[in-house]
């Protein structure tokens, strides 16, 4: 009797099962969607670069002389600032020298004139020798010369006295200094790099055949920084270098980074930085796109699975084109139709059979 109930008890249950498995194949399954959509694909190659600032250039001292004050790495400063002072103590003693030659020589001059007219009175009764009047009249031009030099010799110092303080030609940050004030340097010496951190512009170099594909005005995406969370902006080509490296068969492009909406005490980017370029290099024609996601795999080939309008499956056998980022073109195969704006399922549809129903999720 025992025996019996068992067997009774063991028959309902698997009859339960049954009736649960079951009601658990109807149920549809849930998928998330997203649209075929229609468009071109770029193919691109990726290449690094190095953030360079556009006007960077080393200051170099205006005048021999000692320095009074050279300006600290890391200050940022407005176009205009100081950023070298030499001493003009040594200018400004010459200048007061030349300044009383020149009185020296319109004092002389005064005489000269003052002579040669005594001189021309008198050879017109013949008192005096025209030879003496000609000495006279040369000295009297000799004075004229000395004058125009000593004139000309201030001028030059008033320039060094103003190339004594080196001012910033642009807005930037220095990145270096070679000297310390107190220092005797001559005109030719580096004192310190000033880096445009305002306009930056990438420099990158690209193998030689590509050089057909880039124009000034293109613009390229640069990218840097973790692939978590990279930094991006985006560059506009402002010269092509068609000048070919023999060894690696390179040639220079340098683009200019757009401005970037930051605060004034924030740097995005900083010079010197390596970053990744993407250059763009052909479009294809127009293409039926989906998400990667999209593809199913299998022996017989690759297919995607369509939700109709009413949230069934169809599955559709493709062609496989080229890719880019998550999308890659498709084509359907002969007798198979797939249209720009047609859902497809990108999660659950591994296992759906033609006819499924499905519950879309998104």
């Amino acid at each position: 009797m025992f025996a019996n109930q068992f067997k009774c008890a063991l028959v309902t249950l698997i009859a339960a099962s049954a009736v649960t498995f079951s009601q658990q194949a109807d149920a549809a399954q849930p998928v998330a969607v997203e649209a075929v959509s229609q468009g071109q694909l770029t193919s691109e190659l990726a290449v690094n670069g190095t953030l360079h600032g556009k006007r960077d250039m080393v200051i170099t001292a205006g005048v021999t002389g000692r320095l009074q004050y050279v300006a600290e790495p890391g200050l940022e400063v407005a176009e205009g600032d100081v950023l070298v002072r030499i001493d003009t103590l040594p200018l400004e003693l010459e200048k007061a020298r030349q300044q009383e030659m020149l009185k020296r020589a319109r004092i002389n001059l005064r005489f000269q004139q003052q002579e040669l007219a005594r001189l021309k009175e008198l050879a017109k009764t013949s008192s005096a020798a025209a030879s003496q009047v000609d000495k006279v009249q040369n000295a009297h031009d000799l004075v004229h010369s000395d004058i125009a030099l000593a004139q000309v010799e201030l001028k030059v110092i008033d320039d060094k006295l103003n190339r004594a303080t080196v001012r910033a030609p642009f807005a930037g940050t220095v990145s270096k200094r070679y000297h310390r004030a107190g220092r005797d340097v001559s005109r030719a010496d580096e004192l310190l790099n000033l880096v445009d951190i305002h306009q930056l512009e990438a420099r990158l170099y690209v193998p030689v055949k590509y050089l057909s594909y880039l124009s000034v005005g293109q613009t390229l995406p640069v990218s840097a920084g973790n692939l978590d969370a990279p930094q991006t902006a985006a560059a506009r080509i402002s010269a092509v270098i068609p000048a070919t490296d023999p060894r690696s068969q390179t040639f220079e492009v340098r683009a200019l980074l757009e401005q970037q909406n930051a605060p004034a005490s924030k740097h995005l980017w900083a010079v010197g930085q390596l970053v990744d370029v993407k250059v763009p290099l052909a479009v294809s024609d127009q293409a039926l796109l989906v998400n990667r996601d999209a593809l199913i795999l299998r022996k017989q080939g690759v297919h995607v699975v369509k939700i109709e309008d009413n949230n069934t499956a169809t599955q559709v056998p493709v062609t496989v084109g080229k890719g880019q980022g998550k999308l890659v073109a498709i084509a359907p195969k002969p007798e198979h139709q797939l249209l720009a704006g047609d859902r497809v399922a990108v999660r659950g549809a591994e296992r759906l059979t033609n006819g499924q129903e499905v519950d879309v999720q998104n």
